[in-house]
């Protein structure tokens, strides 16, 4: 069953985080996306990096510049 997977397909992930299949496929290509992992073909998302990337981006107001990069 897809929602017990570990690992989400391209079509999974935009499901469960929003942004399209489209954008993960340009995300990967350009960098700067969730973690992910390619095996046999295979473009998977790990739930646990993909939650945390995304939560990541959560912001309170257009000012708030999120975390400061060390």
């Amino acid at each position: 069953m897809e929602s017990e997977a570990m690992n989400l397909s391209e079509k999974a992930a935009a499901k469960r985080w929003g942004p399209s299949v489209h954008w993960f496929r340009r995300a990967r290509w350009a960098g700067g996306g969730p973690p992910y992992i390619k095996l046999a073909g295979k473009v998977l998302y790990p739930k646990v990096e993909g939650d945390a990337f995304f939560a990541s981006k959560i912001r309170t107001s257009t000012s708030d510049p999120g975390k400061a990069a060390a």
